[in-house]
């Protein structure tokens, strides 16, 4: 079975931390969301997983 697995996802630019160990497990064949203000970590964690 095919799936998105993500372990301890963390980003920062020198002491500015923009995403702090996030875990998560996309099934597939699912909808998923990232759901949160703006700011928090959203568009940064979709490019960390299309490597841009």
């Amino acid at each position: 079975m095919s799936r998105i697995d993500i372990r301890e996802l963390a980003k920062q630019w020198g002491l500015v931390v923009a995403v702090e160990q996030v875990s998560f497990t996309v099934a597939k064949g699912s909808l998923t969301v990232l759901l949160g203000p703006s700011g928090c970590g959203k568009s940064t964690i979709l490019r960390l997983i299309a490597g841009l």
